[in-house]
């Protein structure tokens, strides 16, 4: 296909807006709680439900619509998540909000799967993981861009036309998809029973559950990192934006050190070693984000070592099952989103409960128990190898 190349920016352009609603919720949770008169900790639930219906949502909608024709599902995920947005806009309650993430969610997690497919069938061969890489970068420009930016918005315009302005973008993806992108038709469901016989290696297992326990201290801390900044180091919003797009160039930077990393040094040096920057980094951070410079030092580590265990773990499970890539990467994306959802969660009783500096250790000691998973589970690949 000789226009491949274009199709691929705009699936990335769309996966960047779907990327935006997932993570600029961190970024403008006091705002929201302040807006609906709730509580920083059930604020921070609206991270939780929309990891949920991503992870729960998603695999049962894809299966359930694996014959349909996927630019009509590309079309349909993002008109959903117009609509997501729309509810989010004119939300009256807390309730009514929850119900809008959970709908972004599942639609972000639909186009998020059908594009990586498409991205992989259209492009040639020798360059199909230069496509999924494009898909992936436009998710990580949420962070870069999107982030910082509707922090912004929602300071000085109001967090509701941050959605407002991301469901009118939704339509240029959409126009461009109805345009460009060909018809391709569905594939056949890969029964449930093929999906879950590689869960009967407890080595994928426990790399698994690295991944879950991984992403779970990530978002405890994550999901709370705007307030934690206003109120240990007296942090404006401005200020904050400035963080958070100093964040996101850090997690550029670790993808690409925990891809070259894991050709290079290998996959197990690159796993553990960045799961312990990630562990050092959190038990330091409410000690040393008290100021803009200890904050912006102590996050630049943080994002470092998270982001560089993301691609070595993927490439270690691929390794795992490697005739089984699309299953266990599948099965990965759904520990992922629980993870969010439960750090979520976790985080709220901490700050309910503690102090919203406790968040740091907390995080600190749930990464802990991914590094030993995933200690358990190269151990055991070793053992097998031997």
């Amino acid at each position: 296909m000789k226009n491949y190349k274009w199709i691929i920016y705009l699936l990335a352009l769309g996966a960047t807006v779907v990327g935006t609603a997932e993570s600029i919720i961190t970024g403008i949770l006091d705002m929201v709680a302040n807006d609906i008169n709730v509580s920083i900790g059930l604020a921070g639930q609206l991270v939780a439900m929309y990891s949920i219906a991503y992870a729960v949502g998603t695999p049962i909608l894809i299966a359930l619509t694996s014959k349909t024709d996927r630019k009509k599902l590309l079309f349909l995920s993002l008109l959903i998540f117009i609509i997501g947005n729309a509810i989010s806009v004119l939300s009256p309650n807390f309730i009514i909000l929850m119900i809008s993430r959970a709908i972004l969610g599942v639609s972000a997690g639909v186009f998020a799967v059908v594009a990586l497919g498409i991205a992989a069938q259209i492009a040639p061969p020798e360059k199909r993981g230069s496509a999924i890489g494009t898909i992936l970068m436009g998710t990580s420009l949420a962070l870069v861009v999107g982030l910082p930016l509707g922090t912004l918005i929602g300071e000085y315009m109001g967090w509701r036309w941050i959605f407002a302005i991301l469901g009118i973008i939704t339509i240029i993806p959409i126009i461009a998809i109805v345009k460009a992108v060909p018809k391709m038709s569905g594939r056949e469901t890969i029964p449930l029973s093929k999906q879950l016989a590689i869960l009967k290696d407890f080595k994928v297992i426990s790399g698994l559950l690295a991944s879950l326990f991984f992403i779970t201290g990530y978002s405890v801390v994550s999901t709370y990192i705007a307030p934690l900044l206003r109120e240990n180091a007296g942090l404006n919003t401005n200020t904050i934006s400035l963080v958070l797009l100093g964040m996101g160039l850090m997690a550029v930077v670790g993808a690409r050190v925990g891809g070259y990393g894991a050709d290079k040094w290998g996959i197990a040096p690159t796993l553990i070693v960045s799961l312990l920057i990630h562990v050092i980094a959190l038990f330091f951070l409410p000690l040393a984000a008290v100021t803009f410079v200890g904050a912006m030092f102590i996050l630049a580590l943080w994002m470092l070592g998270a982001w560089t265990t993301a691609p070595a773990q993927q490439f270690y499970l691929v390794t795992m099952a490697p005739k089984s890539t699309e299953i266990i990467l599948s099965l990965n994306s759904s520990a992922f989103h629980l993870g969010v959802a439960l750090g979520a969660a976790l985080g709220g009783v901490v700050v309910e409960r503690l102090t919203l500096s406790s968040i740091g250790w907390v995080g600190g000691l749930v990464v802990i128990l991914a590094t030993l998973f995933a200690v358990i589970s190269i151990l055991m690949g070793k053992r097998k190898e031997n």
